[in-house]
């Protein structure tokens, strides 16, 4: 009976038919689910980092600060539209200074200081009134430049007679202060006078000389 009881026990636990059958599924099974799970992990690795990217660029350009606009009038196109008597700008420097055109130099920073205290005095809003100083700065800053104004002063009268052409330094404050030069001094001429009677009176001399040894 012990020997019929362990034939017994031996042929119910080894069952190899079940174990070949049941093992191949779930290898398989689980080999197809890690593959499908790995690939959607890839997937959402790669769409989170787009995103994150897409982000970071976002707020990398919104935090870059654009550039201001230069407020110097030379350039190629300014020098264009002058020679065809179109305005370079709209903006009149000569009235937001309170100076009249062509006057020199060293009015420019006097009419800026007083602008300047003006414009304080006012008590205007913060954001008005630095609106209102950055314009009188950018037009401090082209009518103190020689060649900032000079372009703006050839625009303005190119721009008032278009059938006449005008040069550039034919408006220059700086051309046109220096005015013209003092007329030169008389000269003496008594030297030379004294001078051209010598030699006359030596070749007289010589000719009535040379009359007189003829004889």
């Amino acid at each position: 009976m012990a020997l019929s009881s362990t034939t017994t026990t031996r042929t119910v636990y080894i069952p190899s038919n079940k174990i070949l059958h049941t093992q191949p599924p779930k290898l398989g099974f689980s080999s197809t689910v890690v593959f499908s799970v790995k690939l959607q992990r890839r997937l959402c690795i790669r769409n989170s980092s787009e995103n994150s990217t897409g982000e970071t660029e976002v707020e990398s350009e919104s935090s870059i600060e654009v550039p201001k606009e230069s407020s110097s009038l030379i350039s190629t196109l300014n020098v264009e539209r002058a020679l065809r008597g179109i305005p370079i700008t709209d903006a009149d420097h000569y009235a937001r200074l309170g100076i009249p055109r062509g006057c020199p130099y060293d009015m420019v920073p006097l009419a800026y200081n007083n602008k300047l205290r003006e414009l304080e005095s006012q008590g205007l809003e913060e954001d008005l009134l630095n609106n209102k100083l950055e314009l009188l700065r950018e037009s401090y800053t082209i009518m103190s430049s020689p060649e900032e104004r000079r372009i703006y002063d050839w625009s303005l009268a190119r721009a008032d007679n278009t059938d006449k052409y005008i040069w550039p330094f034919e408006v220059d404050v700086s051309e046109i202060q220096k005015g013209d030069p003092p007329p030169p001094e008389p000269e003496d001429v008594g030297p030379t006078r004294l001078v051209g009677y010598f030699l006359l009176g030596w070749i007289l001399l010589a000719f009535v000389l040379s009359i007189y040894l003829n004889l």
